[in-house]
């Protein structure tokens, strides 16, 4: 687990993602944890790192990474931050598209859209950013509480008839503090109107691995 150590913020938004209600009502395939080179963690964050700054551009997409970005079919968080502070953030449970190269550039592109701290990045920011991605392993299990979630090793996903918040594993550091801090995301004022739901992942990150920032 290469969970977060910075104060937790959440995807669109903050490191969250809102869902349509319902999402877990279609079976979701258990997925092993990613299995890649130290080669391939790098050419995958600098892959996520350059389709920033390339969207921030306007420019073309970067070249695809090694061929194992595109033979696989995976869903995704991709969060971008600086220091303990997370600036863009979108992904979720279920693939969106075709490949794990095509699954982060979009979640980038709805990162940029939707969450709103992403207003202020430049291409300076891009290229001093850290990278992490996230994978999911499998489908969130629903639990009578969020007391029973240990958010450093599990994340946590609280959802509304109107949609849901995720938090990836080492993301809060409590588990009191997501569920409220969905509550509020959520506009929900009642907690017994919403369900929650534990998942386990594993991520990938810049984090001790000293890449070279543009």
């Amino acid at each position: 687990m290469n969970p977060f150590h910075y104060s937790p913020h959440f995807c669109k938004g903050g490191v969250a993602l809102t869902l349509m209600a319902g999402i877990f009502l279609s079976p979701i395939t258990a997925l092993a944890a990613p299995d890649f080179t130290t080669a391939e963690k790098r050419a995958l964050l600098e892959y996520t790192r350059s389709c920033l700054t390339a969207q921030l551009a306007g420019a073309a997409s970067p070249p695809l990474p090694p061929g194992f970005a595109t033979r696989q079919q995976r869903n995704c968080f991709v969060t971008f931050f600086i220091g303990r502070r997370v600036f863009a953030c979108f992904g979720g449970f279920v693939p969106r598209r075709g490949n794990l190269a095509a699954e982060i550039s979009e979640n980038i592109r709805l990162a940029l859209k939707n969450d709103t701290r992403a207003r202020t990045v430049n291409l300076q920011t891009a290229a001093e950013a850290g990278v992490q991605i996230t994978f999911p392993l499998g489908q969130p299990q629903r639990v009578d509480g969020y007391q029973s979630i240990d958010p450093v090793r599990e994340g946590m996903f609280v959802e509304s008839p109107h949609g849901g918040v995720a938090f990836v594993p080492g993301e809060a550091l409590t588990a009191s503090w997501a569920f409220r801090e969905a509550l509020r995301r959520l506009g929900e004022r009642n907690p017994a109107a919403v369900t929650v739901y534990r998942f386990k992942a594993e991520a990938v990150s810049t984090r001790g691995m000293n890449l070279k920032t543009h």
